[in-house]
């Protein structure tokens, strides 16, 4: 019987499996291309081209050059590269973008109506593509198809969508599961859905900058940005022209910045990291947690008083420096310190001292012997295991810093290096004691993956109370410092710091405010070229 009853369950989960294959669509036969131009032949007529004209063979100086990557693609679902993806989000807009704060700002949407599992946008009438096409809810549908599609960097993001329809201009999309916050992964860029436009060619979108086109009306300089002049907003770019250059490393991108043959970049540090930065420069918050995972199976650690003590005996400020240089911010809570929802409810002030680490360890027996770590009654140290992937220099340099810090309690940690796969099957198997790891937090906000058992990042008993406050709050029950409050009693893990990125820009570039990571041009309506445009030949 019990057999058979799994393979119930496992036949269900493929026909479920199958069903959102074919309703969210990963092959082109899914998406109705006829019916589609059908419905928009009937709806609008051809616009008229009334912009202004620009013989780009005579541009030979630009306002701004920012760095690419050449050999990737400019298609914003496929590109690899951040260089790359950055360009992308000046050609294309979405339905909605995050801001600096992590709060939501609308773009193409007019309104968002959130119903359960249900999300009703409703975007602005009158908005035009850059070819002088009007934007429409199948636009939007068409553009989802392509986002969601296994190969796209918005698959991740929308595996929760399970379908997407389109009606006027009108776009719903029903979600898998429900979430309060779900709303907030609809940020992927929207395209011009057009089946006749040649696919060797990136996508016509609707953004702040178009590619140039030459006479011909089709072939694309895909090293030239012009201002897009049908731009929804009528606060336009004081930028009118940027070129697009190809730099071999991140350093080489600093120096041009340095000396201002380029204008401006914006880097999540995957890429690498400047030695020294003699530039203007602002750091970004960004939504990648650095997290020491705990198995609670481990009798010492399933002590809420010793989970405790190593949160108090680690400044995350010291974790935040020695590993990232900087480049991170202590962790104060579970969440983000940057997204203000969360941020007033996350004091910190449980997650530091020396005293009241000395003080929980004390309370659950354990006591310190000759050797300096401390063990209880029956002679069993707290000596733990800690991994670590061996080629993440920052995740070691935080490790060792770590092990220090612990050793002042009289807790002892053997570090074990290992290889980033091996070190997230282990985890999966629950073979470790602790775990040093980093957590991108999607813009749904949601961490329920890092506390929840049997989803490969937590091993150990259910911890009731965190985990029945936070999906009271996934499903808008109930609020959030409720959850806050749970968690910083259980410690299911321990948050360490928030990784930061940079954006490096000329000086000759003024009103560069704070950006995003969604939004790494955030706001451009209020930078100002103050000198003439640099050489694009440069």
């Amino acid at each position: 019987m019990k057999a058979a009853g799994l393979f119930r369950r496992a036949a269900a989960l493929l026909l479920a499996a199958a069903a959102l294959f074919a309703t969210v669509g990963c092959n082109e036969e899914y998406y109705d291309w006829k019916a589609a131009e059908e419905r928009r032949s009937q709806l609008y007529h051809t616009s008229i081209d009334t912009e202004k004209k620009i013989d780009i063979s005579k541009i030979t100086d630009t306002d701004m050059i920012l760095p690419y990557t050449s050999g990737d693609t400019f298609n914003p679902y496929t590109c690899q590269s951040t260089l790359t993806k950055n360009i992308c989000y000046l050609i294309y807009d979405s339905m909605i973008q995050i801001n600096p704060d992590f709060e939501v700002e609308y773009v193409i949407a007019k309104s968002i109506k959130i119903d359960h599992t249900i999300i009703t946008v409703k975007i602005r009438s009158g908005i035009v593509f850059s070819n002088g096409d009007p934007l429409t809810a199948e636009d939007i549908s068409y553009s989802f198809y392509l986002a969601s599609r296994k190969e796209s960097c918005y698959y991740e993001q929308l595996k929760n969508v399970a379908t997407c329809s389109s009606k006027g201009m009108t776009v719903t999309f029903i979600m898998q599961n429900e979430h309060v916050n779900s709303y907030r992964l609809l940020d992927f860029p929207i395209v011009h859905y057009d089946p006749k436009a040649d696919k060797n060619l990136p996508p016509v979108g609707s953004g702040r900058f178009k590619f140039a086109t030459l006479q011909d009306g089709r072939t694309i300089d895909k090293s030239l940005l012009l201002r897009n002049e049908r731009w929804y907003n009528p606060e336009k770019v004081p930028v009118e022209t940027i070129a697009l250059k190809e730099f071999p490393t991140v350093e080489s991108i600093v120096h041009s910045i340095e000396i201002g043959t380029v204008s401006y970049m914006y880097t999540d540090m995957r890429d690498g990291t400047p030695k020294s930065v003699n530039a203007n420069y602002r750091k970004v918050d960004i939504n990648h947690l650095l997290y020491l995972g705990i198995n609670t199976n481990d009798t010492a650690l399933a002590d809420e008083n010793v989970r405790h003590a190593i949160s108090y005996a680690i400044s995350t400020n010291e974790v935040a420096a020695a590993g990232f240089g900087g480049m991170a911010i202590g962790a104060t809570g579970p969440f983000t310190p940057g997204w203000k929802d969360a941020a007033k409810y996350q004091t910190g002030s449980g997650r530091s001292g020396l005293s009241l680490a000395q003080d929980a360890l004390d309370q659950s027996g354990y006591v310190i012997v000759n050797n300096g770590v401390r063990e209880d009654q029956s002679g069993k140290q707290l000596s733990f295991n800690m991994l670590v992937c061996r080629r993440n220099s920052r995740h070691m340099a935080a490790a060792e810093n770590i092990r220090n810090q612990l050793a002042k309690v009289g807790i002892n940690v053997d570090i074990t290096e290992i290889s980033g796969n091996g070190l997230i099957t282990r985890a999966a198997e629950g073979k470790y004691h602790l775990y040093l790891a980093e957590y991108s937090v999607q813009n749904d906000m949601d961490i329920g993956a890092l506390f929840t058992p049997e989803q490969g990042l937590y091993n150990g008993p259910l911890p009731y109370d965190s985990v029945r406050t936070y999906t009271n709050y996934r499903l808008g029950l109930g609020k959030i410092e409720d959850f806050i409050t749970a968690f910083d009693s259980e410690l299911p893990f321990i948050p360490l710091c928030y990784r930061m990125g940079m954006a490096v820009y000329a000086r000759y570039l003024e009103g560069v405010g704070n950006i995003s990571e969604d939004q790494p041009f955030y706001d451009m309506q209020r930078w100002k070229v103050t000198k003439t445009g640099p050489s694009s030949d440069g």
